[in-house]
Order: structure tokens, then sequence, then C-alpha cells
């Protein structure tokens, strides 16, 4: 069996060489890390959008803002 160092087969399963599955976990903790920051940052645009509508509804003399 030629094995190319990024799968091999036992008892008819295929597992990943540890140089693969080192890889596999990095992206998946990019991937958490990515998500994590998206999420945060539409946490932090709504946060700014609710102070733009605060300080509109001050300047403004109560009149609502909508965007």
């Amino acid at each position: 069996m030629l094995n190319y160092g990024m799968s091999r087969v036992c008892n008819g399963i295929k597992r990943l060489s540890p140089n693969a599955q080192s890889i596999v976990e990095y992206v998946a903790v990019i991937l958490v890390i990515i998500a994590v920051c998206i999420t945060a940052g539409i946490y932090y645009q709504r946060s700014l959008q609710g102070k733009y509508r605060q300080t509109a509804d001050v300047l403004g003399g109560g009149e609502q803002y909508t965007p």
C-alpha cells in the first residue's frame, strides 16, 4: 500500500496522518475565531447604532430616528 502522508487505511477505516490531523485542527480553530469576530462585530455595530439613535433623539428634540 502506498502512503503519501495524507491518509492510511487501518481495518477498513480511513485515518488521517498526524500532519493532516493537525492541519484540520488548525483550520477548525481559525474558523471558530472568524465566527467569534463576525459575531462580535455584529454586536458592536448594533451598539453603535443604538448610540447614534440615542444621540439623534436628544439632538432632534425627541423625534424618532429611523435609519
